[in-house]
């Protein structure tokens, strides 16, 4: 016996000494990707990527947040970020704001910053073709490292903003997030320094503060720069050299490391609020940070723990399934703050069910933590992840720059090393099959065994005392290990094939050009029509969209209802001979997708898959058409959970006030009815369900399909007209009867007291019943004026007033199921401010219709902004399917909204601008919304 555990052991080492020297070799680094670090200790990434053309995005990272800040400076690091952009070396005062814009940035989301406990991070994402423009950008990241001039006038500007940021972060919703986090920190360092900082800091910080953290922790030691995109690698280098490679570190000569412990003991915890609508449960687990993926063993062990929680999540979402008493549950192995790991599990409860939810919740965790998963989960998802995997390494069309940036993140904050999609493939195709339930359920036991669990509560006031004392609920969790649980079990059959035969098709029966895109018509025997354009941005793959008006708009008010549980049952119902689970399974690890979607307006299908794969697509797409059927069981439980969230729902003083506003909008009807369990329990007909359906689907006639690919028409059209020809023809009315309801005529003040925090809530709304001319034309000015508009009164309501963070600004129109234009601006701010605010508001709109060239500024940079999202946006795959739908839904009359885009942009004045403002925001009745805190006596 001896001998035989010697030899057992002697093979161990010997088989683990042979995958070690495979598995603990370094994985190679993307060729593509330039690295390196200046003699300060500042590492650079450079990444050159010609897609988009002409764009590339930089960053600034910062291994520094408010951990670094003392007693003094709590807020400090946040407030620094904001100084960044209140005045530098070459940009004082709010002249970067200026520059960029003028060259088509637009803030927030083509400039911005965030600031973390231990991380900053600067953010631009800018056109390229330019050298100066390139060179200008790399001096803003150098200003930003080491040269911001904290003028103390700016200083003293930027409190009131900050503060006003602290505002519109409080709420019932803020405060679980803060009892979550700081249950995560536990008693750590990280826990006393919240980002956001202390209030009183943030009103009365000498100056001096400020300067000294910038000075000691924008130190290029702990710095990366970091370019992906269409540049000049070699250029863009040296000029990281030349710009930052005069930069000093600070007198701090050791960086401190805080740690967050393990927990030391059970606990539970509880936090109760009058407005939350959701009763939780959190488990957590404080786990040591996974290693980074450096070796071939590293990522095994992500690959480990990314199927362990691909396999949770697909068994949770299977038990919504079920008839559990819970809403919805998670169990999750992840990493927070890129210094710790945890082991998180939630579950949403049911009011009424609180203990049989938590019950069950336990069962099935403890299901999966004793027995693992089941070989046909285990299988679809390793499909499923190679699929994506193969898909990314394999594809011939360009990958993002973005994508990238967030590699360069996770390598210099975490040390993730940068390879390429091919070499991550080939490293999970070589783990993969070692991945089985034996050693999932060894890491999850593992997980759960090695470190404490803290328990987080957290419901409303009305339904607390309905949780268990800590005693039970502890009790609980420890019965449930005792029980006899049998493993879980997926009982389905897959049949072999979407469909038995082919189905009989129909015929091309007319066909012309469309000159103007480039593109062919088809109309089939059956009267459908296809739309195709060539798309060399969809290298390899095939994407078909379909659409017509109709919708649930077209349904009669009595089967409105149905209509809405039709699109949501009948897609989870599976189709033809599979069930939901059997087509599921079928589809996983093929590159095909198929949806139908049910909406109000319209109803639409999207599919898309690799052209080796199209005829399973077109197959799949006339499966689901041709043959869906309602899951008698699946419809009683979504009724079922309906009826029991209606009952069960508390409806918050802001949510009453949001429905009484809705009502002001717009004169409600049977479309806007709260969905009640009278109305579900009558309304909703298990027979009327697949008629409804078949209103949107069903006859064919009427329908348009957009297809785009890189293969030329005549390979794709056998499949057009066996399959797109063979959709049952016939009429179907898609005229609708719902037609919208009235607008308001006269002004409306409406306030309430109904607020969950300290901060008013404000929305002056305007509306319109009737659209001039085209309404992509339309659209146009509508782009236009929201932007100019929002960078106004940004100018005046946050940085000239510091009353507000920040300022909404949406403006829209649509044509279906009647003209409807709606424009809304919104702001919080603290309740004493709110006329102020609104009488500015009006002032700004009313001197830029007195006064159009005060804002020829602001135009050209919206139009310089418009002009090159567009050309972004191009040479996205999904452009031409989106304007060819938009096109023909609204009935427009020809292209030149896409054909001469730029022009249309450019020809837009300050006048056309004062005259579309003075239109829908002078001579419209406003709708006054203010959402008040309640009164602390009520």
């Amino acid at each position: 016996m001896i001998d035989l555990i010697k030899k057992i052991l002697l093979l161990f080492f010997l088989i683990s000494g042979t995958l070690f020297s495979v598995s603990a070799k370094k994985i190679p680094q993307n060729p593509n990707l330039i690295k390196g670090k200046l003699s300060n200790g500042l590492t650079y990434y450079i990444y050159p990527n010609d897609y988009p053309k002409g764009e590339a995005i930089y960053r600034l990272f910062i291994k520094s947040g408010s951990v670094f800040e003392t007693e003094d400076q709590k807020g400090l690091a946040h407030f620094l970020e904001h100084m960044a952009f209140n005045g530098t070396t070459h940009f004082p005062g709010n002249s970067m704001i200026r520059f960029l814009e003028s060259h088509g940035a637009k803030f927030g989301k083509d400039l911005n910053a965030h600031t973390s406990m231990n991380e900053t991070v600067y953010k631009l994402q800018l056109p390229s073709s330019d050298r100066q423009m390139v060179d200008s950008t790399i001096t803003i990241l150098a200003d930003w490292a080491g040269h911001l001039l904290l003028d103390s006038l700016e200083i003293e500007k930027e409190r009131g903003v900050i503060l006003s940021e602290w505002l519109s972060r409080t709420g019932p919703e803020s405060e679980i997030g803060e009892a979550f986090l700081m249950e995560i920190l536990n008693g750590s360092r990280y826990s006393k320094r919240k980002t956001i900082g202390d209030t009183a800091v943030i009103r009365h910080f000498k100056h001096e503060e400020i300067k000294n953290y910038y000075r000691d922790w924008y130190a290029p030691r702990l710095m990366a720069v970091a370019v992906a995109g269409d540049v000049d690698s070699e250029y863009v280098k040296n000029l990281i050299v030349e710009k930052f490679g005069s930069l000093k570190n600070g007198s701090v000569k050791e960086i401190p490391s805080y740690a967050i412990d393990d927990y030391d003991s059970v606990s539970v915890k509880r936090v109760a609020h009058p407005s939350l609508k959701k009763e939780e449960l959190n488990i957590i687990r404080l786990l040591p940070m996974p290693d980074p993926v450096q070796t071939e063993k590293d990522y095994k062990n992500y690959l480990q723990r990314a199927m362990l929680n691909r396999l949770t999540k697909a068994r949770y979402n299977a038990l919504t399934f079920d008839d559990v008493p819970f809403n919805g549950a998670s169990l999750s192995h992840s990493s927070f703050l890129n210094i710790k790991g945890g082991l998180f599990a939630s579950v949403e409860l049911i009011p009424g069910k609180i203990e049989a939810g938590i019950t069950e919740f336990a069962r099935e965790t403890e299901r999966m933590v004793r027995y693992g998963f089941s070989k046909k989960e285990i299988d679809k998802e390793k499909k499923r992840l190679l699929n994506t995997l193969r898909r990314r390494a394999e594809s011939k069309n360009p990958e993002q720059s973005s994508s990238f940036i967030e590699e360069m993140y996770q390598n210099f904050y975490i040390g993730h090393q940068i390879f390429t999609p091919a070499e991550e493939y080939r490293m999970a195709r070589k783990f993969i099959a070692q991945i089985d339930s034996s050693m999932l359920v060894k890491q999850l036991q593992k997980l759960e065994r090695s470190a404490l669990p803290h328990y987080l509560i957290t419901s409303s006031e009305k339904n607390k005392d309905e949780f268990p004392d800590d005693r039970k609920l502890l009790s609980i969790f420890e019965q449930v290990k005792k029980e006899t649980l049998a493993p879980y079990v997926l009982q389905f059959e897959v049949p072999d094939q979407l469909l038995p035969e082919k189905p009989e098709g129909g015929k091309i029966v007319g066909r012309r050009s469309i000159d103007e895109i480039d593109a062919q018509e088809l109309i089939l025997s059956n009267g459908v029509k296809v739309i195709f354009k060539n798309n060399s941005l969809d290298k390899d793959r095939i994407v078909v969209s379909g659409f017509r008006k109709g919708g649930l708009y077209a349904l009669d008010s009595t089967r409105y209802v149905s209509g809405i549980f039709s699109g949501s049952v009948i897609p989870l119902s599976g189709a033809g001979e599979f069930s939901r689970d059997a087509l599921s399974y079928f589809l996983s690890g093929k590159d095909v997708s198929c949806r139908f979607l049910v909406e109000k307006h319209r109803s639409g299908v999207i599919a898309t898959s690799k052209i080796d794969q199209m005829e399973t697509m077109f197959q799949l797409l006339f499966l689901r058409w041709t043959q869906p059927k309602v899951d008698m069981d699946l419809l009683r439980q979504v009724m079922d959970k309906s009826i029991e969230k209606y009952r069960t729902i508390r409806k918050t003083d802001a949510d009453l006030f949001n429905t009484e506003l809705r009502n002001i909008l717009r004169t409600p009807d049977y479309t806007d009815r709260e969905i009640s369990d009278t109305i579900i329990e009558n309304e909703v007909k298990a027979e009327w369900l697949l008629p409804a359906y078949n209103h949107c689907f069903g006859a064919a006639e009427g329908y348009t399909f957009i297809i785009t690919s890189d293969q030329p028409l005549q390979d794709i059209e056998p499949f057009i007209e066996t399959y797109l020809g063979g959709l049952p023809g016939g009429k179907s009315c898609t005229e609708y009867v719902h037609k919208g309801g009235k607008i308001p005529v006269e002004p409306v003040v409406f306030s309430r007291k109904a607020g969950d925090s300290p901060k008013a809530v404000v929305s002056l709304i305007f509306q319109q019943d009737s659209i001039d001319g085209n309404i992509m034309d339309l659209n146009l000015k509508n782009d236009v004026t929201k932007g100019i508009l929002r960078m106004k009164l940004l100018a005046v309501l946050r940085e000239k007033m510091g009353m507000v963070y920040s300022v909404g600004v949406s403006v829209g129109a649509t044509q279906h199921p009647s003209a409807l234009c709606r424009e809304t601006i919104s702001f919080s701010c603290l309740p004493d401010n709110v006329q102020a605010l609104v009488d500015s508001t009006f002032l700004v709109i009313g001197n830029m219709c007195d006064d159009p060239d005060s804002f020829s500024g602001e135009l050209e940079d919206v139009k310089t902004n418009l002009i090159k999202d567009w050309k972004i946006t191009k040479q996205r795959s999904s452009f031409w399917t989106t304007q060819i739908r938009n096109t023909l839904y609204n009935n427009i009359p020809d292209w030149k909204h896409i054909t001469d885009y730029e022009a249309r942009v450019k020809n837009i004045t300050s006048e056309d601008v004062a005259d579309h403002i003075r239109k829908c925001f002078l001579k419209t009745p406003v709708v006054k919304a203010v959402l008040l805190p309640k009164d602390d006596k009520e």
